[in-house]
């Protein structure tokens, strides 16, 4: 039998119910025909413990928090961000203030596309990890050349701010 220090009655009841299922009780004897206990706890002991459970039932909020905050995710990815279909009637329910999904104000259909843009299998990220893996190849002098091409490349698009970076970063 396990209990709290900080419920010491239901304690005292429970050990008091097992004895009574054991009595009378004889031994070498003696018979026991009537047993009670009576806990006492000192202060220092119910401190702690209250501490020790203070401490676990944070603990026990803040893994409650994580998951809810990882369901919220699972919701917004899954159901609410999975097609600007499903982002645009989502606009058209009743908001439950538990779900917390969108902050007023924001574009559902931008947000759309901007989560499956950067999805795994989305083209730029695909197209991102073949030019990593192109940039772990080459060697210093390719770097160079590379670094060059692109700035002249964004030049070219009219992004001279982009192009003023890469130079930049290309002399770092």
């Amino acid at each position: 039998m396990e209990t709290s220090v900080l419920r010491r009655h239901a304690a005292e009841q429970d050990i008091n119910d097992a004895l009574r299922r054991q009595l009378p009780a004889r031994r070498e004897g003696v018979e026991v025909l009537r047993a009670e206990i009576s806990l006492h706890v000192s202060k220092d002991t119910a401190d702690a413990a209250s501490h020790l459970e203070q401490v676990k039932r944070e603990g026990e909020l803040d893994a409650l928090a994580r998951r809810q905050a990882k369901a919220r995710m699972e919701f917004l990815y899954n159901e609410m961000l999975g097609t600007p279909a499903k982002a645009r009637l989502y606009t058209l329910l009743e908001h439950s203030p538990r779900l917390e999904a969108l902050p007023p104000g924001t574009d559902p259909d931008a947000l759309v596309r901007q989560v499956q843009q950067w999805q795994p299998e989305g083209r730029w990220v695909v197209i991102a990890q073949l030019l990593h893996t192109f940039v772990e190849r080459l060697s210093k002098e390719g770097e160079e050349e590379l670094l060059f091409l692109a700035e002249k490349l964004l030049h070219s698009f009219g992004e001279r701010k982009l192009a003023e970076q890469v130079k930049q970063v290309g002399t770092k």
